[in-house]
């Protein structure tokens, strides 16, 4: 099954009533981690008590870590239940649901179902998994969080997931739901990034404000009546690991955009980028900044003279009568998942804000769903 498709038990919304709430279920409060931002509440099946609560790095892994594990106790008369909470520090703002997809590639998990919710803090995900373990399909509803830790400067980025056996799961599906939906942060920062934001406001060409992460270094181009050029980098002491470039062009400019995507291949091409896919854009529906009028993306895949393989992603946009190109060149998932996904990532921000001036930063997204 493709994760986007319907998914015939997959709740939602709660259906249990008060009484049953108080009857079968439980919150527990953990707070045995030295991060006090790591600090939540979780709701439980009354049968399910912990039985790991103290931080233990995951075996395979770099940096996740398990900070809860709650299993179903001996002679309880409802099947089997185990829920786990685990997280990852970040410097680099990322997507929730991003990081969730690939975490659960490096634990082996199958996604059958998968729903995306969106905020300014990025996209998140809830989805409904399954892996063979022991001659046995196990099955999980899991969700993905993300909360600014102030004490350290960075962010963690969190999973919840409970599980039953797949013969289990119909009679089980709305326990787990209440599991991850009902997980909350006892410290929340209010601030759903992992980093600081800057800000660039141009008023030639035209009038352009937006913000971008802290961590990329800027470098104006040039800046003249006609268009507006700036270029981003994300660097890590002698490594550099994506760029971001901008054009800003002058109000009620006219354009062709497939003429200037193939000017793009062309540049790529004389920077000794020797293999390159063609570009093709589409346009896209899904606009979380309603200031912008249209906008249209393509990618293509470039190997440059020593086999090297990267990603360049183009977007090219209209804001109240003005438009713009964003390019993005960064490694390719499977290669580099971190910049990737900061590149992505920080193009939505730029996108998010552009000349966005009602935008809050600070949400209170993970409680609405």
């Amino acid at each position: 099954m493709k994760k986007n498709d319907k998914f015939k038990n997959f709740p939602e919304s709660v259906t249990y009533s008060i009484e049953h709430q108080n009857e079968h279920f439980w919150r527990c409060r953990y707070t045995s981690s030295q991060v006090t931002s790591l600090y939540y509440k979780i709701l439980l099946p009354l049968d399910v008590k912990p039985v790991r609560i103290k931080p233990e790095l995951i075996a395979g892994t770099n940096n996740l870590y398990a900070i809860g594990c709650y299993q179903t106790i001996s002679g309880a008369k409802f099947p089997f239940t185990e829920v786990d909470v685990v997280y990852e520090h970040i410097n680099n703002d990322i997507d929730a649901s991003d990081w969730g997809e690939h975490i659960l590639g490096l634990l082996d998990e199958e996604i059958l179902y998968c729903k995306y919710y969106y905020s300014v803090s990025g996209r998140y995900a809830d989805f409904l998994t399954k892996k063979d373990i022991d001659n046995e399909t196990i099955t999980s509803r899991i969700r993905v969080f993300k909360n600014y830790d102030f004490e350290n400067n960075r962010a963690n980025v969190i999973m919840v997931k409970a599980c039953c056996n797949w013969k289990d799961y119909e009679s089980l599906a709305e326990d787990l739901f209440h599991c991850v939906k009902f997980f909350t942060l006892i410290n929340d920062s209010k601030w759903h990034l992992a980093e600081e934001l800057k800000s660039i406001n141009l008023d030639v060409p035209a009038n352009y404000s937006f913000y971008y992460p802290a961590s990329w270094q800027y470098s104006e181009r040039y800046n003249n009546e006609k268009m507006s050029y700036y270029s981003l980098s994300l660097k890590e002491e002698s490594n550099i690991y994506g760029f971001i470039d901008g054009y800003f062009l002058y109000h009620d400019a006219t354009i062709n955009k497939e003429q200037v995507c193939k000017l793009i291949v062309s540049q790529l091409k004389e920077n000794n980028h020797l293999e390159i896919d063609e570009i093709s854009l589409r346009e896209r529906k899904d606009i979380f900044n309603k200031n912008i009028e249209e906008l249209w993306t393509g990618e293509l895949k470039a190997k440059n003279a020593r086999n090297e393989e990267g990603m360049s992603v183009v977007f090219c946009g209209k804001i109240q009568g003005s438009w713009f190109y964003i390019i993005g060149s960064f490694a390719l998932q499977k290669q580099n998942f971190g910049s990737w996904a900061a590149g992505k990532r920080a193009i939505d921000i730029i996108l998010n804000s552009l000349n966005n001036y009602d935008l809050e930063y600070e949400d209170q997204f993970y409680i609405e769903h």
